[in-house]
């Protein structure tokens, strides 16, 4: 789990994003985007994301009481698993069984993904909404996105593309699209 904290108020909450890593026998990390490709083509990335869902709910129902400062714990979903009917109905089910613990779900779906079908991305985002659980726009700007996009997709947290963060400082372009 990677921390995620407020540069102004760095104590203040304790976030996290869940990053699913794997190590080779010799205990080198076997990249994120090597996993997500195989598992993709093999049509297993599903059952990945239905175990990260329901470990990180679970988790956070175990441990709810100790997680004040967390608002939010982050985890990426496929878009073949978003657009997998049987794995939306799984993770639906999920959120229904932790009820309590969805509230401090914020379910990521980066902007391509989101655009391919906009309708059914929107009727996703109100249905996880309506649980509590909250949604990440991940990579915006990454593509070619329009800000007439984010009227569209009610999206609770704005992830910008990191190509827009490196020189924010030294190009001026990229800080007004950042502010």
């Amino acid at each position: 789990m990677q921390p995620i904290m407020s540069l102004q108020s760095p104590h203040d909450s304790l976030n996290f994003e869940v990053l699913l890593r794997m190590r080779e026998a010799d205990n080198t990390v076997v990249s994120a985007a090597s996993i997500i490709s195989v598992a993709e083509n093999n049509g297993r990335i599903g059952v990945i994301d239905r175990w990260v869902i329901a470990t990180v709910l679970a988790w956070i129902d175990a441990n709810y009481d100790s997680l004040k400062k967390t608002q939010f714990v982050c985890v990426n979903l496929s878009g073949a698993s978003l657009n997998d009917e049987r794995f939306i109905n799984d993770a639906f089910a999920l959120l229904s069984q932790y009820v309590h613990a969805s509230g401090r779900l914020c379910i990521e779906v980066t902007e391509s993904v989101a655009l391919h079908d906009l309708d059914n991305t929107r009727r996703f985002i109100d249905r996880v909404r309506s649980f509590g659980a909250k949604i990440a726009l991940d990579d915006f700007g990454a593509g070619y996105t329009s800000f007439s996009y984010l009227k569209e997709l009610p999206a609770d947290v704005l992830k910008i593309d990191g190509s827009f963060i490196v020189g924010v400082n030294s190009h001026p372009s990229n800080l007004a699209i950042v502010e």
